[in-house]
């Protein structure tokens, strides 16, 4: 699966400075209607994507909240900003069949989501990553060095999550052009 463009536009916004182990980045605190959420090797703030409920069911006009957590000002919540919305971390759904969405990242058509209730009606996200389906936990963006916030370029991304089929923990890497 290749993903060039949108990589270079998703991150044609973020603050720039030095690369951290990613083994240090923080996890956000998990909440009921979790989906997943983004973080790169610029610094550790990092973009969550939660569902947004009616009662027992996904609320059809709306059904993602996205925001980002910007540890670098303490880890504070904060709604995305309006280029952050329109051009990179923004969720578009499309509405399928009852309960059934289709979710893109507003940077590029490609991946596409798949947002659902399982059987206990918990939110979960699922795409194919590498002809691997996978529920989606969190992506990784390794951003390359001297890159800045107008000419942003990944290396590569780093999908983790659970395996469609045998739910083991799984990371798909897809090298960007």
């Amino acid at each position: 699966m290749k993903i060039p463009l949108f990589l270079y536009s998703l991150f044609l916004f973020i603050s720039i400075l030095p690369a951290h182990a990613q083994a240090d980045y923080p996890v956000p605190e998990a909440t009921p209607t979790r989906l997943f959420y983004i973080q790169h090797s610029n610094n550790h703030n990092t973009y969550v994507y939660d569902a947004r409920m009616d009662g027992n069911r996904l609320d059809n006009s709306d059904p993602v909240e996205e925001y980002r957590i910007v540890y670098t000002q303490g880890g504070i919540k904060k709604p995305l900003n309006l280029i952050q919305k329109k051009l990179a971390y923004g969720m578009v759904a499309d509405l399928l069949e009852p309960g059934l969405f289709e979710l893109h990242l507003a940077a590029s058509k490609k991946p596409r989501f798949y947002l659902t209730l399982d059987a206990g009606k918990k939110p979960e996200v699922y795409l194919t990553v590498n002809d691997r389906k996978m529920y989606l936990d969190r992506m990784f963006v390794q951003l390359r060095d001297k890159t800045s916030d107008i000419n942003a370029k990944a290396d590569y991304v780093l999908f983790e999550g659970r395996d469609f089929k045998s739910g083991r923990n799984v990371t798909e890497k897809v090298v960007t052009d």
